[in-house]
């Protein structure tokens, strides 16, 4: 395969690869985070009709250990994007002679992306968690935990996803699970799938301008 092809990609087994990879990547995972979580809020609600009270305190502290292996996931497939670049431009830059990226790099993108969550990741927390679907303990714990699998799945494959949509989209499947879709706001859904689809094309314009102007400029 040459330089070109890779560039624009496909699949190379069950490996993305290139331009092409990386958008199929992001189209599908969503995809699996519905199904997946449609799947475990079923199976938990089966489990459900067998456990007695003292269960429920069980699973609001086992939500404790799915937003950590959450979170886990996130850095493992978010943050990488960022070191991903950083290295390319260190490469580019002749700062490193390979794509081994350097320690501090690692720390420096898990801090940000902290950061930004903690700062500015209030809305689409709330969205999220209350707007979608109104989820209960027992939907927390399957949508964590599909999403979680989904997302760090990905990550061992090379496969760059989004935990937001994944996430959203497993709130959307635990409303599938428990056969209430029409308790779902679309409204809402249809406004994220609509920014999703803008964003990618819109962030690549904003690259080619930025380019051109840093060209004109040196």
């Amino acid at each position: 395969m040459c330089i070109r092809d890779r560039q624009w990609g496909g699949l190379d087994g069950w490996h993305p690869v290139g331009v092409f990879g990386v958008l199929i990547a992001l189209a599908i995972s969503p995809v699996f985070g519905l199904l997946t979580a449609l799947i475990v809020i079923r199976l938990l609600r089966r489990l459900a009709h067998r456990a007695t009270r003292k269960w429920i305190p069980v699973i609001g502290n086992s939500q404790w250990v799915t937003s950590a292996t959450l979170a886990f996931s996130h850095g493992a497939n978010d943050a990488q994007k960022s070191v991903g670049i950083i290295a390319a431009l260190l490469l580019a830059s002749g700062e490193i002679d390979s794509l081994e990226t350097p320690t501090w790099v690692i720390p420096a993108c898990s801090i940000a992306l902290t950061l930004g969550t903690a700062l500015g990741g209030w809305k689409i927390i709330r969205t999220v968690g209350q707007r979608i679907y109104r989820i209960s303990s027992v939907d927390g714990l399957a949508s964590q935990s599909s999403s979680a699998g989904v997302i760090f799945g990905a990550s061992l494959l090379g496969a760059p996803t989004s935990t937001t949509q994944v996430v959203a989209s497993s709130v959307v499947g635990i409303g599938g699970g428990r056969r209430r879709w029409r308790h779902v706001n679309w409204a809402i859904v249809r406004e994220m799938g609509l920014a999703w689809l803008i964003t990618l094309p819109a962030s690549a314009l904003l690259a080619v301008a930025i380019f051109e102007v840093v060209q004109w400029l040196s």
